[in-house]
């Protein structure tokens, strides 16, 4: 027997809730599993997760929540994580383009960025768990302004970067090479540790048809609408396979 669509939507919300609020992995998986069994049992008798947890599904995860301790090396990983990341895309990025030149702003700005952005992006998940499903406006108007955050955010360090003037440091060509290789295998042990392939996709689609279409004799203009055009259809690609791939675990 398989658990109804309100119970499986109950322990996506907790799980997503629990991790957002820094609770370890583990701990949130062996809950989770453990109140699968509990639910299966009660649907069985014909009870539902109201009946299980015996108050609002809100007020169980933000008591499941207080009552698990914060996991501070698992948060401090994932900072390193996202800060590492992020500096692999732009070495990469950079590299592609042929210019690796970063300014103390940059580079002090950048870890910043990821550091607000994961910070808002684990208050915005945690209040999307908690929020009710029919609220589909809302979290749409969440996800717009968790994804404009990270864009306004370099954007106002590029302000900065044209109007305040500071030290910069320029790679010579060895230097790229190396900072290139590092971006790769960052991106590829981030890839293992998160068991996903997502992190390794989206530079290939995105750097990827930049680098073939930069060899050829198109304009600008239309190497980056090609490149463009690329990333987007695969991505699209990638997200209905993965859909598919995922409906049909469900079943």
């Amino acid at each position: 027997m398989e658990l109804s669509k309100k119970s499986r939507d109950f322990l996506d919300d907790l799980s997503v809730y629990l991790m957002s609020s820094g609770k370890s992995e583990t701990e949130v998986k062996d809950i989770v599993f453990e109140l699968k069994d509990h639910l299966l049992e009660a649907e069985q008798a014909g009870k539902d997760v109201d009946d299980v947890i015996g108050q609002s599904p809100n007020s169980y995860m933000q008591y499941i929540g207080h009552e698990m301790a914060f996991d501070m090396n698992e948060f401090i990983k994932v900072i390193v994580m996202m800060i590492s990341n992020l500096f692999a895309y732009i070495i990469i990025g950079s590299f592609i383009q042929g210019e690796m030149t970063f300014s103390t702003i940059q580079m002090i700005g950048f870890p910043l960025v990821a550091i607000l952005f994961l910070l808002a992006a684990s208050q915005a998940f945690r209040t999307m768990a908690v929020r009710s499903k029919e609220s589909k406006f809302k979290n749409g108007v969440t996800y717009v302004v968790l994804a404009a955050i990270p864009m306004l955010s370099f954007l106002g360090l590029m302000v900065l970067d044209i109007f305040i003037d500071t030290p910069t440091v320029v790679f010579g060509t060895v230097g790229q090479l190396v900072l290139f290789g590092i971006g790769v295998i960052t991106l590829l042990i981030v890839s293992v540790w998160t068991k996903t392939w997502i992190n390794l996709i989206i530079p290939i689609l995105l750097f990827g048809p930049q680098y073939a279409f930069a060899r050829t004799s198109l304009p600008l203009e239309q190497q980056l609408i090609f490149s463009m055009l690329i990333f987007f259809i695969g991505m699209a690609i990638f997200f209905l396979v993965w859909a598919k791939k995922n409906k049909e675990n469900q079943v």
